[in-house]
C-alpha cells in the first residue's frame, strides 16, 4: 500500500519544480546555500523516478524557490478533508502548517536581509510546537 506522501503523482511534481527551478545542478546548489546539506543530482533522479523516499524539506524549497506550492495545496486539500480530528490531530497539524512557512520567511531573510517576516512565522512556528509539546507532555504525565 502506497503511502498519501509518497505517490507516482507527487513525485512527477517533484520532477517539475527541478525543472522549473533551473534543473538539478540549480536545485543542488540551492539545497546547500540553504540548509548545508550536500546532494547530487542523482538524488534528485532517484526521488523523482522512486529509487528514494521524498525529501519533503527539498519539496518545500523547490516550492519556494518556483514560487509555487503545489505540495502545501495538496496537504492543505487533505486537511481541509478531515471532518472530525482529535487534539492531538489538531495541534500537530496546526503545527506542521506553522512551521511550513517558516522556510519561505527564512529565504525572504537571506536574500533580503529583512527579518520582519522571519520574527512573525518563526514566532508563529514556535508557538504552534510548544503547544503540541505540551499536549504530549501532559499525556505523558
Amino acid at each position: 500500500m502506497s503511502s498519501p506522501y509518497d505517490s507516482p503523482a507527487l513525485r512527477t511534481i517533484f520532477a517539475s519544480l527541478i525543472r522549473k527551478a533551473g534543473g538539478g545542478p540549480s536545485v543542488v546548489v540551492a539545497v546547500e546555500e540553504l540548509t548545508g546539506r550536500k546532494m547530487s543530482v542523482g538524488t534528485l533522479s532517484k526521488i523523482s523516478n522512486g529509487d528514494m523516499r521524498m525529501d519533503w524539506e527539498v519539496a518545500f524549497i523547490l516550492e519556494d524557490i518556483v514560487e509555487e506550492f503545489p505540495f502545501q495545496e495538496y496537504l492543505n486539500a487533505r486537511r481541509d478533508q478531515t471532518i472530525s480530528q482529535s487534539d492531538q490531530h489538531r495541534l500537530a497539524l496546526a503545527a506542521l502548517k506553522e512551521i511550513g512557512e517558516v522556510p519561505a520567511a527564512v529565504l525572504h531573510f537571506i536574500t533580503t536581509g529583512e527579518s520582519t517576516l522571519l520574527e512573525k512565522e518563526g514566532a508563529e512556528g514556535s508557538a504552534a510546537i510548544q503547544a503540541l509539546l505540551d499536549y504530549v507532555k501532559a499525556r505523558a504525565a
